[in-house]
């Protein structure tokens, strides 16, 4: 005898008729979807098409037009009777290019905004009273971040409405990550914790011997993350036990990467190390001038990495063998985004650099007003950045071109978060969310 489905989820949603078709962005863990359709569609009269669990029915029926003028709610009904509802939100593109994106910003005033993506209006500020070098998530409807007065904080994402908040005591420097339904933040508490997603209730914690300012990456339910303690960790993401862990000569406050069954981890004894993501095993290590602070990226063989001995690195991912390297005027101490065959980076000289991938050649350069100590975003063919001068740029990916400035009224040094239109996050490569 077959076993009886009894899932109850809408496990995809989009509009195959339009030109060209829509697939919405499920959400399993607030139980939403969201779709943004191309500027000009008459939203009065929209057909779904909508894949269920096995078995599953659902109301309104899957071949119903509907009004998505408003929120439409829906009920999924599974083979034992138990019902999930789902609430789907439809919106209309822009014709401003990333507009109606957010940009997700915390300042050294304690200040949080979130600014629109294509015109650099700022949509809300919530103030959090102390400062926030920690960078922001988004995920289930909010973006997440901590600040120096030890609260890690849940917000709505479109409104700024505060949901819970969490006191670890002290600083929360570690950018948060979520995955499944548990958020994962460091503290200078010597702590790592994870939340439920929704309600900030603690699930577990793990004590290290030394603050957490590391972000951690979660990978195929392994969480990993480096401490002061000189250690990086790999625990269980579901209960916070350790799978292994690896002492390095100086303490860890790059955020690791992981890839192809490695982890990549900078550390202040002036080495990139590689090691086994199953058991911490060392393949091979790097020397840098400097301390290692940037987090690693890892893209098409190679990983990229910038150091305190002012100089950015190009590295065999698999060997370890130096491909190239690129020399700046500053210590670098923000992490790389690589995107169509460019490097973006930014260094203390107050210049933000457009890198060739391949050979280290500059593409452009953008000289701003004080130093760059942050990680950029790039998304849909521009670039932001965040400086000490107070200001986030946009600026044209290929060309390097001003798009807006923004004042923030004190230094940035968190890295900017951007969430598209449908509230999928664009993470900075500081923060784990990026795997």
């Amino acid at each position: 005898m077959l076993p009886v489905t009894t899932g109850k989820a809408i496990e995809a949603f989009s509009f195959p008729k339009l030109a060209p078709p829509v697939t919405g962005v499920v959400d399993s863990v607030v139980y939403t979807v969201r779709a943004t359709v191309p500027a000009g569609t008459d939203l009065t009269k929209l057909f779904p098409s909508i894949v269920l669990s096995p078995n599953a029915i659902i109301a309104p029926g899957i071949d119903v037009a509907q009004d998505f003028t408003k929120p439409v709610s829906y009920t999924v009904t599974a083979m034992d009777s138990k019902t999930q509802p789902y609430l789907v939100t439809v919106s209309v593109a822009s014709t401003i290019i990333n507009g109606g994106s957010f940009v997700y910003m915390g300042n050294g005033a304690g200040n949080f905004y979130a600014v629109d993506g294509g015109t650099g209006i700022v949509k809300w500020r919530v103030s959090m009273g102390a400062a926030i070098s920690a960078s922001a998530f988004v995920a289930a409807g909010m973006v997440f971040t901590g600040s120096e007065n030890g609260n890690i904080y849940a917000l709505d994402a479109q409104s700024g409405t505060q949901r819970w908040k969490f006191s670890t005591g002290k600083s929360v420097l570690s950018s948060p990550v979520v995955s499944d339904r548990m958020l994962f933040a460091g503290s200078e508490d010597q702590t790592l914790y994870a939340l439920d997603v929704l309600t900030g209730t603690l699930r577990w914690k793990f004590a290290t011997a030394g603050g957490v300012t590391s972000s951690p990456v979660v990978v195929n339910k392994v969480l990993y993350v480096g401490s002061k303690d000189q250690t990086l960790y790999a625990l269980n993401a579901t209960t916070g036990g350790v799978n292994w862990k690896f002492g390095a000569g100086d303490v860890i406050t790059s955020s690791p990467a992981v890839a192809n069954g490695l982890v990549y981890i900078g550390t202040s004894d002036y080495n990139l190390y590689t090691l086994d993501a199953g058991s911490g095993a060392i393949k091979w290590k790097f020397s840098t001038g400097g301390r290692v602070t940037s987090s690693p990226t890892v893209t098409n063989g190679l990983v990229y990495i910038g150091s305190e001995d002012k100089t950015f690195y190009a590295i065999d991912a698999a060997t370890g063998a130096l491909k190239w390297k690129f020399s700046t005027g500053g210590k670098i101490t923000g992490s790389a985004a690589v995107v169509s065959g460019i490097v973006y980076i930014g260094s203390e000289d107050k210049t933000f650099y457009a890198l060739d991938a391949a050979t280290g050649f500059v593409k452009w350069k953008f000289n701003s007003g004080d130093l760059i100590s942050s990680s950029p975003i790039v998304y849909n063919g521009y670039v932001y950045i965040s400086g000490q001068d107070t200001s986030l740029y946009c600026l044209n990916a290929a060309t390097g071109l001003l798009r807006w400035r923004l004042p923030l009224d004190a230094k940035l040094v968190a890295s900017p978060c951007l969430a598209t239109t449908d509230l999928v996050p664009v993470a900075a490569s500081i923060s784990g969310g990026q795997q």
